[in-house]
């Protein structure tokens, strides 16, 4: 639980159980409990479970050291269901990246390509060299051409944006080859 979540400021029961259900989400064995605000029966008992495998007295009672015991199993939890943080990667303005670039940016979109190569017949493929070579620049290029842009081969901000649209939409997409875009 995010401490700047004002959801539950003062509402140190709805916390707990959100924890709780968040450990019960990721591990199967723990109890699942409705954050209702309420102390009753069923949160005594996630707590109890949580006491055991903390190896703390199994009270049922939320003390400070089972509270700390169950918020260091949610930062454990919640890593392993929530979604990977995405990576925001920072262009200046008017930024471009040519043929011949270094640029830390080039592996990123080399590998965006390549994802997408996987998923539309018509991109062309490039491999990972982290230099903005000419496959990169021809990948690059197939891609402007499916979306009705010039082919310039050069990567700007605008172009930064429709790869990761069409990178998210590839990855949810279990279909390789199957299809093309443009």
């Amino acid at each position: 639980m995010d401490n700047n979540d004002a959801r539950f400021l003062g509402r140190s029961v709805t916390s707990l159980q959100t924890m709780l259900r968040v450990i019960a989400l990721q591990d199967s064995s723990c109890p699942m409990v409705i954050p209702d605000g309420i102390y009753g029966e069923q949160t005594a008992k996630a707590v109890t479970v949580q006491q055991k495998r903390a190896g703390l007295p199994q009270t049922g009672i939320t003390d400070y050291a089972t509270w700390q015991a169950i918020c260091a199993a949610y930062q454990t939890a919640v890593v392993e269901i929530e979604p990977a943080a995405p990576l925001d990667v920072v262009m200046n303005p008017n930024q471009v990246i040519l043929e011949g670039s270094n640029n830390l940016h080039v592996l990123l979109i080399q590998a965006m390509l390549q994802s997408l190569h996987e998923v539309y017949a018509n991109v062309d493929p490039c491999a990972l060299t982290g230099a903005c070579d000419e496959q990169t620049v021809c990948a690059i290029k197939s891609v402007q051409r499916c979306c009705g842009m010039p082919e310039s081969g050069i990567l700007d901000k605008r172009l930064w944006q429709l790869l990761t649209g069409l990178y998210h939409q590839a990855i949810g997409d279990g279909e390789r080859k199957t299809h093309c875009f443009g």
